[in-house]
């Protein structure tokens, strides 16, 4: 004789695993990705922010202009909704020169910048990933900038 199953209740033993497949695999990596976006954008716009800073002061004063941009980045919005560290930014790592087939006025100046975003939702708890050890969803991810931009307004002394 042959016993028939019920068939209620079988999609609800069938939600708790397809929930958990849906969050770990898809919703989290999601909004991690999303996030991660956010923050390459707010470094980015860091590093054309002190470009155009020291694009327009004299080399003696680069460190304080990228110090003003690197506090009023901090202080914004952007900076504090992806919980962004700076990690390098301006003087210290500009560099100038003159442009390849220009004169000695076509000056530029170069600038390197890193910052370092920390996940939204880390999933380092969890052990397959965590020895997986995955930049931006079980640890921070450093995002590298270069600006090049021409100098404006050079004095005559730098002539």
């Amino acid at each position: 004789m042959r016993v028939k199953r019920k068939r209620r209740g079988s999609q609800i033993a069938e939600l708790a695993p397809s929930l958990v497949i849906l969050l770990l695999v898809i919703l989290f990596p999601m909004l991690d990705i999303m996030y991660l976006g956010i923050g390459y954008a707010g470094g980015w716009y860091l590093n054309q922010m002190t470009a155009r800073a020291l694009a327009t002061t004299e080399p003696t004063e680069w460190s304080t202009a990228a110090g003003r941009m690197t506090t009023a980045w901090q202080g914004s919005s952007l900076a504090n909704f992806t919980g962004a560290s700076v990690v390098s930014n301006g003087s210290a790592n500009a560099t100038g020169g003159t442009l390849t087939g220009g004169d000695k006025y076509d000056r530029y100046v170069q600038v390197n910048t890193e910052v370092r975003i920390n996940p939204f939702i880390s999933l380092a708890s969890v052990p397959f990933l965590n020895a997986l050890s995955i930049d931006g969803l079980t640890k921070p991810v450093t995002f590298r900038y270069v600006d090049k931009r021409p100098r404006e307004e050079l004095s005559v002394s730098e002539l």
